[in-house]
């Protein structure tokens, strides 16, 4: 596309100003700017065929353009699309259950610090990992807690997506971190994505089977702006899905209460896990004060890591969880000797009443 144009007078007749040659050229000033302009006349004198000196006067308007830099306002390009995808959107009613008479559950599945497009080499690091091996990873986790809590009493079932769901968030100048820690990658990042949001829908679309899922997207220190973007096409693409709610909101920090139980999710590179009781206690003092088992769970380490903490004196204790992950180790983490962890994802059986009472490992 051209953001560049040079007009001038020289190819028409007897044009003496710039809005003239605007006009001939058909030049609208909402798209064009003029950058530089030269507007000159002369005389040229010659003899008549009777000898007299007669003088000529010539024109040249010239006029530089150069495209206007249109400004795009991000909501209402997100809100256009967002429009565009729910047309596209299947419509699904929600599915009728039945539950027995005993207190329902939720369940609360995490597969955190996935990495999806990660690349590994045996021969370097001792594994292989690639787009293809997180994809069945991913599947054979999500299957293996469907029929691990198919005959549970679920009433919802809780999803934190994101954490480090992809491994890099730029690919200009080389594929990077959202800080521009270069990363080596399997596929292109279009293709990366395109995979990425099709494991994710297609999982929902199991899970719905079982119960109704909340999805909460959770932007990593890999993947800030791309998790969001993967967000944002989740909540088109369920927009007409009445078993599917996703919470896309700014805020990295998400929660979500389920009778006396209030879970708390964050990557877990940014804030003190001191602070996290507070922060919880702050951004929901309704929920603070109906609930009674409350915890933080965070990925980024990669490995299990578990914590009580004490918001004060007088309040109950929050536990903080740092979740395993399911991605191969990358050649760096290698050469640093950061290996060893467990690779698993891990479910969490809540009541609304009594809290936590069962945890599931799912491992590799």
């Amino acid at each position: 596309m051209n953001t560049e144009k040079v007009i001038t007078s020289e190819v028409t007749n007897r044009v003496v100003t710039i809005e003239k040659l605007l006009e001939i050229y058909n030049i609208d000033l909402e798209i064009w700017e003029i950058e530089k302009k030269v507007v000159n006349t002369w005389e040229v004198g010659a003899k008549d065929p009777n000898g007299a000196i007669v003088t000529t006067p010539l024109f040249q308007v010239k006029l530089w353009l150069k495209k206007k830099q249109v400004a795009y306002d991000l909501n209402v390009l997100r809100t256009q699309f967002l429009e565009d995808l729910k047309k596209l959107s299947p419509s699904v009613k929600e599915y009728k259950r039945t539950l027995s008479l005993e207190t329902p559950k939720l369940l609360e599945i995490n597969v955190f610090d996935l990495h999806f497009g990660k690349v590994a080499w045996d021969e370097e690091v001792g594994e292989n990992y690639s787009i293809d091996i997180a994809t069945k990873r991913f599947n054979d986790c999500i299957e293996y807690f469907i029929n691990t809590y198919r005959n549970h009493n679920i009433e919802k079932i809780l999803l934190p997506i994101g954490n480090d769901f992809f491994n890099s968030d730029r690919s200009h100048p080389f594929n990077s971190t959202t800080s521009g820690t270069p990363q080596e990658e399997d596929a292109r990042w279009q293709n990366t994505f395109r995979k990425g949001r099709e494991l994710i829908i297609s999982n929902v679309q199991k899970l719905t089977q079982l119960a109704p899922v909340e999805i909460k997207i959770i932007p990593g220190n890999h993947d800030y702006e791309r998790t969001f973007y993967l967000g944002d096409s989740l909540e088109g693409w369920f927009s007409n899905n009445q078993n599917v709610v996703v919470d896309n909101s700014a805020n990295p920090r998400k929660y979500y209460m389920f009778g006396k139980c209030l879970i708390g999710y964050t990557h877990g590179n940014n804030e003190k896990i001191t602070d996290l009781p507070m922060i919880m206690a702050q951004e929901n003092p309704v929920q603070w004060a109906k609930t009674f088992y409350r915890e933080f769970h965070l990925g980024h380490l990669h490995h299990k890591k578990e914590t009580q903490l004490k918001s004060t004196n007088e309040y109950q204790g929050v536990i903080v969880r740092f979740m395993n992950s399911l991605s191969g180790t990358d050649s760096w983490h290698h050469k640093k000797g950061y290996i060893g962890a467990r690779k698993s994802a891990e479910a969490f059986l809540w009541d609304s009443e009594k809290g936590l009472q069962n945890q599931t490992y799912f491992n590799i």
